[in-house]
């Protein structure tokens, strides 16, 4: 009998609060829609690079692309936390 009614009284508070805890639906549709990055603001990085345009950065990572990783890199295997 416990088990039925906070099984009750979960799905219950659950239904109830679940439009508090939802994303608008304006919100999610302007989520889902692709922006020009043209229109994105600036991105503060701190005091050593300042504000940066996405412009610039999509930039600088097409003329600076990131170095492959290496053979070993590759081979090494993955960490193991615990057991065997």
């Amino acid at each position: 009998m416990f088990w039925t009614a906070a099984l009750g009284t979960t799905l219950g508070l659950c239904a109830i609060l679940f439009p508090y805890a939802a994303v608008p639906a304006a919100t999610l549709s302007k989520a889902q829609t692709p922006q020009p990055m043209e229109s994105m603001a600036d991105l503060d990085l701190g005091k050593d690079y300042g504000t940066v345009s996405v412009t610039d950065l999509v930039g600088y990572y097409l003329e600076n692309p990131p170095a492959p990783k290496s053979a070993a890199a590759q081979a090494e295997a993955p960490h193991r936390f615990g057991g065997c």
